[in-house]
């Protein structure tokens, strides 16, 4: 009896703290939303988090999502393995380079975007190859796009509601909506063209040239996408 009452609060503490990491523009704010709508739970959300705010809450019971944005390679790895070690629920999330890089694009050079360093797709690699080697994360592609993905995923995170694959149609207004269309699609989050951004910026050398090699094999393994020029 005391085994047993001991296995079921260790399932409860795991799934009390929730863990994304992720790169600006890449619907984080967007998943996090539907997360916490699926469990149903009252969440406290720890969005532009740091590693230190991986942790339970004071009462284990309440439910903690952190949103860690943009992160280096080491941290990163830091923050992941500090997960582990809290049996946290945890994701890394990834849209397709041609369409994430778009939106940051778009976003540094309109200035609603604030992003520190050289801007280029180095960081993404590391966070793509992160993901080649796990099963422990989202493609945003498809959460936005396809139906029996959303639905596989309401079932792995033990939703009690949005559990028929059904889109999330609300525009988070952290990050001040999307950056080519602000907020224009309130409540109609499915009419953005998330997947056709990179037609904007097709015909720029010095945003075409960012596409390596080594880009273009990552995109082709965890998106099943060929470059799209």
């Amino acid at each position: 009896m005391i085994l047993c009452f001991l296995v079921l609060l260790k399932l409860r503490m795991k799934s009390s703290l929730v863990c994304q990491f992720g790169l600006s523009r890449s619907g984080l704010y967007a998943v996090a939303e539907w997360y916490v709508a699926g469990i149903a739970k009252k969440c406290k959300q720890f969005p532009g988090g740091c590693v230190d705010d991986i942790c339970f809450d004071a009462d284990r019971s309440k439910y903690r999502l952190v949103t860690l944005e943009a992160l280096r390679l080491e941290v990163l790895r830091q923050g992941l393995e500090r997960c582990r070690e809290f049996d946290a629920v945890h994701w890394i999330q990834l849209r397709d380079p041609y369409n994430w890089f778009s939106s940051l694009y778009r976003g540094i050079t309109s200035g609603s975007v604030r992003w520190y360093g050289p801007v280029t797709l180095d960081k993404w690699k590391d966070y793509a190859r992160l993901c080649l080697e796990s099963d422990q994360w989202i493609n945003y592609n498809r959460w936005f796009g396809d139906c029996e993905y959303r639905r596989e995923l309401s079932a792995k995170f033990g939703f009690v509601q949005n559990c028929d694959g059904e889109p999330w149609q609300h525009i988070p207004a952290r990050g001040g909506g999307s950056t080519f269309d602000r907020k224009k699609f309130e409540n109609q989050a499915q009419q953005m063209d998330v997947l056709q951004r990179y037609i904007h910026f097709v015909d720029d050398p010095s945003w075409r040239n960012q596409f390596d090699s080594d880009v273009i094999f990552l995109a082709e393994k965890l998106f099943g996408m060929e470059r799209p020029w």
